[in-house]
C-alpha cells in the first residue's frame, strides 16, 4: 500500500509526539508510523516530568506550542519545586504523573489534531542522490517531503537481565531493525548506549507506614504556561526509603551476575542515573542510597522505586529488594532490566537536527544519544519545526544564549556524546537569563514566526506582560525610608536585606507576575556582569595549560570536568572548548586559575 504525507514521523515516543503535533500546528499533513500506536507517548521509565534543566526544556517546548507540559498538568498527581532555597535560575518544577493517564492524553491529542497513526515498521529508505524519496516497510511505501526519525531505544535494541539477553526496545516489545544497514551504507558514525530501569513493585505489598512521606507542595503548581486551563487529577504523596549494608552485601556478592558486570553489555550507561550496581561499586564508602518510592498512577497497583535500576538476575533482585525497609514483603510485578541500543553520533547532524548527508531526514530523541523525556521532546519540536520549514526552504537554529533547546542542539552537534546526554542548568552559561518562568518571553517571537502561538496562549502572555509592566511601574514609584534615605522599590529588589515577601508588604504587589518582575530586577546586575566576563574570554589559544598537572587542583570545576581534562590534557583553552561538557563558565574558572599561577610565578 502507498501513503503520501507532507511529513512522516517514525516512532511514537516523546520526540515523535512533539514532532508530529508541531508539524500539524504548522499546517502540514502528518503521518506517524510506530510499532504499536496504542503505546504512543508511553512513559517507559519513571512516571515523572521535570527536574534541573529538564523543566526549562519542557517549558520552552510549551511556549513554542508543544504538548509535554500540558499533558503533564492533565496527568500530574504531585507537583514540587526543586531547589526552592536557591536562586530562580536553578529552581525547577517537577511533576509525578499518572503514566496510564498521560499515555491516553497524548493519544487523544494526536487523534484530535488529525495525525494519521499507522502500525508498521520502517526498515529502509529509498533515496536519490541526497534526498529521501520514500520510507519502506515490508508491505508499504510512505512518500513525504521530509522525514523525522525517532526510534528511541528500539534501534537494534536488546533487553538484558542477568545472563539473559533478548531482542527488544522495551520489556515485552520487539526491537526495530533494518535501518542500521541504511546508516552503515551512509557511512555515519554510530555507537551503542545503555539505559536501565528498576523493578516495579506491587503497591499492596509495600509497608508505607515505615517509609518517610514526601507530599507535594501546598501551592498550586503547573508545568504549562496555560496554568489553570488544564485541571490536575487528585494529588498524592511519594515516599522515601534507603538501601542498607545488607542490600549492598547481596549486590556485591552477586555483582558478576549483573549484565553490566559480566561483559554482556558493551554500551555506555548514563552517568547521572547509574544502576544500583554502579552506585555500590563506585561509591563503596556510602552506607546507604536514597530510593524515591513513586506511585505509577492513582489507580495503578504498581510502585516505581526510583534509584535502584538494575540488570541483576531475577532471584537476586527479589533478595535485595526484600532487604530494604518497607519492601520486606514486596512482590515484584516487573523485574528491572537494562536496554542496549544503537545511536547515531549527533555530530552527523547540523543544528536543525538534519543529517548533513541528506536533504530531508531529521533525527530526534535517544537515537541522538540523549536520555530523558524532556530532552527527547525538545529535539522532537526542533526537528518537527525544521521538517515543516524545509517545505518552504527555511530553517530554525535555536540559540544557546536564549534557550536550553539551543544548548541541547549545540552540545550534541558540536561535541557528540560519550554517554547518554542529560540536560542540567550547569550546561548553560547564560542560565541567569534562562529561567523556567521566562521561557514564554524567550520563545514567543519564534512561536509567532512559525504560527504556532494559539489565541489563548497569546492572551495569557499579553496579560502577564501587562501585569509585569504594572508591577515595574509601581516599584519605580514606591519610595521606602531605609536608614534615613528614600529608596525606590526597584532598588529594594536588588538589596539582600529586603526579601520578596518584604517588598510585597511594602508595595501590596503579589502573584507570579510580581515575582518574575522582582527576579528580573534583582539579577539584572549579575546578568550584565556575566555578559562582560564572557566578552573578556577571547584569543583562547594564548592561554597555555602546560602548568596545570592535575585538574583536581582547579577550584570550581566539577569532578566530571576534572576527570575529562586529566584524560584529554589539552594544550590550551582553545582545545578545551572542543571537549564534551565544557561551558564558558568552566573556561572562566580555568582562566582565573591560570592568572593565579602567573601571579605566583611573578612573585618568584
Amino acid at each position: 500500500m502507498t501513503y503520501i504525507f507532507d511529513i512522516l514521523i517514525i516512532g511514537g515516543g516523546h520526540a515523535g509526539v512533539e514532532a508530529a503535533l508541531i508539524a500539524r500546528k504548522m499546517g502540514r499533513h502528518v503521518g506517524l508510523v510506530s510499532l504499536d500506536h496504542t503505546k504512543t507517548g508511553r512513559m517507559s521509565c519513571n512516571p515523572a516530568v521535570g527536574g534541573m534543566g529538564k523543566t526549562h526544556i519542557a517549558r520552552e517546548v510549551d511556549a513554542l506550542g508543544g504538548y509535554i507540559a500540558e499533558a503533564t498538568d492533565l496527568a500530574g498527581i504531585q507537583f514540587r519545586v526543586l531547589n526552592r532555597k536557591k536562586g530562580p535560575a536553578v529552581q525547577a518544577t517537577r511533576a509525578q504523573t499518572d503514566k496510564d493517564l498521560y499515555e491516553k492524553i497524548i493519544q487523544k491529542k494526536l487523534k484530535e489534531e488529525d495525525v494519521v497513526m499507522i502500525d508498521d515498521e520502517i526498515i529502509n529508505f529509498k533515496k536519490e542522490k541526497k534526498e529521501i524519496k520514500s520510507a519502506l516497510s515490508k508491505n508499504n511505501e510512505y512518500f513525504a517531503k521530509s522525514y523525522v526519525l525517532t526510534t528511541g531505544t528500539f534501534l537494534n535494541g536488546s533487553i538484558l537481565i542477568g545472563h539473559e539477553k533478548n531482542e527488544g526496545g522495551r520489556i515485552n516489545e520487539r526491537k526495530s531493525s533494518g535501518l542500521e544497514s541504511f546508516f552503515k551504507a551512509l557511512e555515519l558514525k554510530t555507537g551503542r548506549l545503555k539505559t536501565g530501569t528498576p523493578p516495579r513493585l506491587n503497591k499492596k505489598s509495600v509497608d508505607f507506614s515505615s517509609l518517610e512521606e514526601q507530599p507535594g507542595d501546598n501551592e498550586k503548581l503547573f508545568m504549562s504556561y496555560l496554568c489553570g486551563k488544564n485541571k490536575h487529577p487528585k494529588q498524592t504523596s511519594c515516599y522515601i526509603t534507603y538501601t542498607n549494608q545488607k542490600t549492598h552485601k547481596i549486590i556485591k556478592n552477586n555483582i558478576k551476575k549483573s549484565a553490566m558486570y559480566s561483559g554482556l553489555i558493551s554500551g555506555v550507561g548514563p552517568r547521572y542515573c547509574p544502576s544500583i550496581e554502579d552506585k555500590i561499586m563506585r561509591f563503596k564508602d556510602k552506607e546507604q542510597h536514597q530510593i524515591f518510592v513513586e506511585p505509577e498512577g492513582l489507580q495503578a497497583n504498581t510502585i516505581y522505586p526510583n534509584g535502584i535500576s538494575t540488570s541483576l538476575p531475577k532471584e537476586i533482585q527479589e533478595e535485595y529488594i526484600r532487604s530494604i525497609k518497607g519492601f520486606e514483603k514486596a512482590d515484584i510485578t516487573q523485574f528491572g532490566y537494562a536496554v542496549e541500543y544503537d545511536y547515531i553520533d549527533p555530530r552527523n547532524l547540523d543544528k536543525t537536527l538534519r543529517i548533513k548527508k541528506l536533504k530531508n531526514l531529521f533525527l530526534a530523541g535517544q537515537i541522538n544519544g540523549t536520555t530523558g523525556y524532556e530532552e527527547a521532546a525538545g529535539q522532537g519540536i526542533v526537528a518537527g519545526i525544521n521538517a515543516s520549514l524545509l517545505l518552504d526552504n527555511e530553517q530554525w537554529i535555536p540559540k544557546r544564549q536564549d534557550s536550553y533547546l539551543g544548548v541541547l542542539v549545540d552540545d550534541l552537534t558540536r561535541f557528540g556524546v560519550s554517554e547518554p546526554y542529560r540536560m542540567f542548568t550547569s550546561r548553560a552559561e547564560h542560565r541567569l537569563l534562562l529561567r523556567q518562568d521566562n521561557a514564554d518571553e524567550r520563545m514567543i517571537k519564534y512561536a509567532k514566526k512559525f504560527n504556532t502561538l494559539d489565541p489563548l496562549r497569546e492572551e495569557i502572555y499579553s496579560k502577564k506582560q501587562t501585569e509585569k509592566n504594572k508591577a515595574r511601574h509601581i516599584l519605580e514609584k514606591t519610595k521606602a525610608n531605609v536608614g534615613g534615605r528614600k529608596i525606590t522599590g526597584t532598588d529594594l529588589c536588588k538589596r539582600n536585606d529586603f526579601s520578596l515577601k518584604d517588598i510585597s508588604k511594602i508595595t501590596q504587589l503579589k502573584g507570579e507576575s510580581f515575582k518574575q518582575t522582582y527576579f528580573d530586577i534583582r539579577y539584572s546586575g549579575y546578568i550584565k556582569k556575566q555578559q562582560r566576563e564572557l566578552e573578556k574570554i577571547k584569543n583562547l589559544e594564548e592561554f597555555k595549560l602546560g602548568l596545570i598537572f592535575d585538574y583536581k587542583e582547579v577550584i570550581g570545576l566539577s569532578g566530571e570536568l576534572q576527570e575529562k581534562l586529566n584524560h584529554h590534557k589539552p594544550k590550551d583553552l582553545q582545545e578545551v572548548t572542543n571537549i564534551e561538557g565544557i561551558t564558558p563558565a568552566a573556561i572562566s574558572v580555568l582562566t582565573i586559575h591560570l592568572k593565579k599561577i602567573d601571579a605566583i610565578k611573578a612573585k618568584h
